[in-house]
């Protein structure tokens, strides 16, 4: 099965505060990779869904589609689509350390960690539309 995408680039338009800078292939291959972020945040979640496996209540289909555009808002605004920078730890130059240490990232939950690498906004779009994350209390 082919991976579901759950936002188009007139989706993204309609809901995000700048438009995106870059191409639509882009835009086409960063509204994948949010969708597969949300089908993370929803793996254990329980709703209806058409043969596709897309949702068929139009309440939990637009929040799928609304945090998907909120994921790459986040990336377009950290510029860290690939989430490598949110999951560094301290960098250290002598006595000077910089970032996280890694006992404070160590102790971070999985949602704790994803929310770092997809933005607040996502999580709080599924959480409100009662969309539960199968992540929020694994560590």
């Amino acid at each position: 099965m082919a991976q579901r995408v759950y936002a188009t680039a007139i989706n993204y338009a309609a809901v995000a505060e700048d438009p995106f800078e870059g191409d639509a292939g882009k835009l086409g291959k960063r509204l994948r990779s949010a969708s597969i972020e949300v089908e993370k945040l929803t793996r254990l979640a329980v709703y209806t869904t058409d043969v596709d496996g897309y949702p068929t209540d139009a309440d939990v289909s637009d929040a799928f589609t609304e945090a998907t555009c909120a994921i790459v808002e986040h990336w377009e605004i950290t510029d860290d689509p690939t989430g490598a920078e949110s999951q560094q730890g301290a960098v250290k130059i002598g006595s000077v350390s910089l970032g996280t240490t890694s006992s404070s990232a160590a102790n971070e939950s999985v949602l704790e960690k994803l929310t770092k690498r997809i933005g607040e906004k996502a999580v709080d779009i599924l959480t409100n539309a009662g969309i539960r994350s199968s992540l929020i209390n694994h560590r």
